[in-house]
């Protein structure tokens, strides 16, 4: 068992290392595009064919893969005002329910942004040839990567090796 939780830990900081390293690439990647879109039209007088379909369709992949990692490093939108306040079973039921309606819609995420994404296979961008599911791939993947998340936290939640307050976005405090 002890293997096990040493091989998910490995996992989870591997996952966290790979998220940063891809949302940083992908986020500069779209400001040089972006950049050089802006600047092509506006100083060479030259609008480049993809300036308005490849950032749109990077910055989609963005969020979907971008969801996973605020998942991951506990920095999405939440409201913990009210759970913090709670007696500290009651927090561990709240973290398990949350963990469980997250990976729902994660699941949910996979299986029809799965299908939609299957949808688009063979079909490219207009303005460049890259195939259109590389991007809506994302979808998927990112339901996926967040439905890994929520599964080992609801596990490390019920066997008591993850505390509730860990799961809390951070305070202004």
């Amino acid at each position: 068992m002890e293997t096990l939780g040493k091989s998910i830990l490995w996992l989870d900081r591997w996952m966290c290392r790979a998220l940063d390293v891809f949302t940083i690439t992908v986020a500069a990647v779209l400001l040089i595009l972006l950049n050089y879109a802006v600047f092509s039209r506006f100083v060479l007088n030259a609008s480049v064919s993809w300036g308005e379909e490849l950032p749109a369709h990077i910055l989609a992949m963005l969020t979907f893969i971008g969801a996973a990692y605020l998942t991951r490093t506990n920095e999405h939108l939440g409201f913990d005002g009210v759970a913090r306040s709670l007696p500290a079973q009651l927090q561990r039921v709240l973290a398990c329910i949350n963990q469980l309606l997250m990976a729902s819609f994660a699941l949910a995420l996979l299986w029809y942004g799965g299908k939609a994404a299957l949808s688009f296979s063979g079909r490219m961008l207009i303005s460049v040839d890259l195939p259109v599911i590389l991007f809506r791939g994302a979808v998927p993947v990112g339901g996926a990567l967040v439905l890994m998340i929520c599964t080992v936290r609801f596990f490390g939640l019920l066997l008591g090796r993850i505390n509730p307050n860990d799961l809390l976005p951070e305070g202004d405090g």
